[in-house]
C-alpha cells in the first residue's frame, strides 16, 4: 500500500481498484480503471496516465502512474476518498494494469 510516509499524500493499493476491458463494435479493446484513494484533505484531483514504457517490454501489462493535484488554498486536515478513473486503449494481450509509482498490479476483468 502507498502511503504518506512514501512521499504521496493519498493512499490506496492494489484491493482499492479495478480493470474492466470492453470491445467495441470495431473489434478495438479498451480498459477502464477505477480506483478509489484515502486522501488526506479534501479537493485533491487524481488522474491516471500512461507512464512511459519499460525498459524491457512486457505485452501482457499496462503500464500507468497515478498523480495527485493539491488543493488550493486552506482545506480542513480530514481524510477523505477520491475517486479516479481513466479509460486507455490496449490490445488483446494486455492482462494486467501496473501503477508504476505505486506499485499496484490490478487483473484485468472482461465487462
Amino acid at each position: 500500500m502507498s502511503g504518506h510516509e512514501n512521499g504521496f499524500a493519498c493512499s490506496a493499493g492494489a484491493e482499492d481498484f479495478t480493470a474492466t476491458a470492453h470491445r467495441s463494435a470495431g473489434g478495438g479493446r479498451t480498459v477502464t480503471v477505477r480506483g478509489a484513494c484515502r486522501c488526506r484533505t479534501p479537493g485533491f484531483a487524481l488522474e491516471l496516465s500512461l507512464a512511459s514504457p519499460p525498459f524491457v517490454p512486457v505485452p501482457e501489462e499496462l503500464h500507468l502512474q497515478l498523480t495527485e493535484v493539491p488543493p488550493n488554498g486552506m482545506v480542513a486536515q480530514v481524510i477523505t476518498p477520491t475517486d479516479v478513473e481513466g479509460e486507455f486503449a490496449i490490445g488483446d494481450e494486455v492482462e494486467r494494469v501496473l501503477i508504476r509509482n505505486r506499485n499496484i498490479t490490478v487483473l484485468v476483468k472482461e465487462g
